[in-house]
């Protein structure tokens, strides 16, 4: 074995130099002492121990056992337990109550990053982003020791969403390769809806239970039939340019809205890709809603930039400016409860404001870096988060009063 000695790099100047350097070297007696203002060093800390200071926290349960970044979450239908997965590879279910892990959903290798129970509660899906899809049965028997058994597993290429079907227990899963992976549980009966070689980014069931929209990295928009495997339509192409960040789809199905990274926003007709209308909102577009009740009438956009806004659907107009750019927080998700949009933001805030008002009622903190996922449980009134933090959250909803 080698000494240390030998793995060191030789010096460039050696003892013998440091001792012959003549009168013209520097001297230590030569450099200026530096006088160090005790006003600065107390201002320097002052600004550390700010940025240590955390918001107000407002959860009622806080989950901290992954390692890393939360990427997504959902809940059981009963509103009682809840699922997260990570950066750190893992998934895990536990009690909305006190926080405690009820199983770990091992054997994932990479980033999770999609968790979802099915319509019902009767089976869990956790997605790698490598690809590795396993779905678990639930078993929610008290004091149960042993983990949930596996019903089906699968290998595709390198996955980027997932979703389950909301009245179907059917799994969807959107790959790096354009692919989209239609799974029947537990059978396991597969279908592919073929992609053109580029990157899906997005996906979303239309409420007839039949179609999905698909959009795509080049700002290709998609209608799926499921039943058939094939494209029942699609926008025209060059109407997006450039990544499609998120498609919704109308109650009525009649409707579907896309948005691109550059402000574009594209309501197009489902059955034939008709654009309806363009409307350029502001750039880093990054989420898109429908309001769920028709009469409401409402969409909602959402930009990393802050902007928040309501938009009439019928007459394509804006309504309201709730957040505007660079005065508030970029926001990351968006959901509708009811006749409010829900804001998960870069700040790590939830913010909530009125649709028919635009103004904001509700500010819910403890996150202390951005939001990742964010999902309601209507049963029990609750909304979780997940955050860059490696923290879950769960706040009380509290609904507003006439």
């Amino acid at each position: 074995m080698r000494g240390l000695s030998e793995d060191t790099p030789p010096s460039s100047i050696n003892g013998d130099e440091i001792t012959g350097m003549d009168d013209d070297g520097i001297y230590f007696e030569e450099i200026e002492e530096i006088q160090f203002d005790d006003e600065e060093m107390v201002d320097d800390q002052e600004e550390e121990d700010t940025e240590m200071i955390r918001p107000e926290d407002h959860a009622i349960t806080v989950f901290n056992k992954h390692n890393g970044s939360v990427f997504c979450c959902d809940f059981h239908p009963n509103g009682k337990i809840a699922v997260t997965g990570g950066e750190d590879d893992k998934a895990y279910v536990w009690s909305t109550e006190t926080g405690d892990v009820l199983m770990d959903c091992i054997g994932h290798k990479d980033s999770v990053i999609f968790v979802g129970f099915s319509f019902d509660g009767t089976f869990l899906a956790t997605v790698d982003m490598c690809g590795l899809i396993k779905v678990w049965k639930v078993n929610l028997e008290e004091n149960q020791q042993e983990p949930w058994s596996v019903v089906f597993e699968y290998e595709a290429d390198d996955l980027s969403w997932g979703s389950w079907h909301f009245g179907a227990r059917v799994l969807i899963c959107g790959a790096v390769t354009g692919d989209i992976y239609i799974f029947k549980i537990p059978s396991g009966d597969t279908k592919v809806l073929q992609g053109h070689n580029i990157r899906t980014e997005c996906g979303k069931m239309f409420h007839d239970g039949v179609r999905l929209a698909a959009g795509y990295e080049d700002g290709t928009v998609k209608v799926w039939d499921l039943k058939t495997a094939t494209v029942v339509s699609q926008i025209p192409p060059g109407i997006h340019q450039i990544r499609v960040t998120a498609v919704d789809t109308h109650p009525d199905n009649s409707l579907m809205l896309s948005i691109a990274t550059d402000g574009k926003a594209v309501m197009t007709t489902s059955s034939n890709g008709k654009v309806v209308a363009q409307m350029e909102a502001e750039n880093d577009l990054e989420v898109v809603a429908f309001s769920p009740d028709p009469q409401l009438g409402y969409f909602a956009l959402g930009t990393l930039n802050g902007s928040v806004t309501i938009w009439d659907t019928a007459r394509q107009m804006l309504r309201h400016h709730c957040a505007k750019s660079q005065e508030s927080d970029g926001v990351t998700k968006m959901l509708w409860i009811k006749d409010e949009v829900v804001t998960g933001c870069l700040d790590g805030s939830v913010r909530v404001y009125e649709a028919r008002s635009g103004n904001r009622r509700l500010v819910l903190t403890g996150h202390w870096s951005e939001i990742l996922d964010l999902t309601y449980n209507e049963k029990e009134k609750l909304i979780l988060t997940t955050s860059d933090d490696g923290t879950a959250r769960i706040f009380k909803y509290n609904e507003k009063t006439e």
